[in-house]
């Protein structure tokens, strides 16, 4: 894991995953209402035009995530 990357979870880790293997067209993934407010304060992701969507931050945490494993 990078140095700045924030330390989540497992369940938020995959609220997160969720997020950012949802089809851009397909049905929003539901997520706990506590994770999505982390993440969106940790700027993993954003809530735009009325969806959850994932930002570089959170593409490059996913990365990092998967080599934590």
């Amino acid at each position: 894991m990078t140095a700045k990357a924030k330390k989540l979870t497992h369940e938020e880790f995959a609220s997160l995953l969720a997020v950012g293997n949802a089809s851009a067209n397909g049905a929003a993934p539901a997520i706990p209402a506590k994770h999505r407010a982390r993440l969106i304060a940790l700027g993993y992701m954003v809530f735009l035009q009325g969806r959850l969507r994932m930002t570089t931050p959170g593409r490059i945490r996913i990365y990092a995530g998967q080599l934590d494993s």
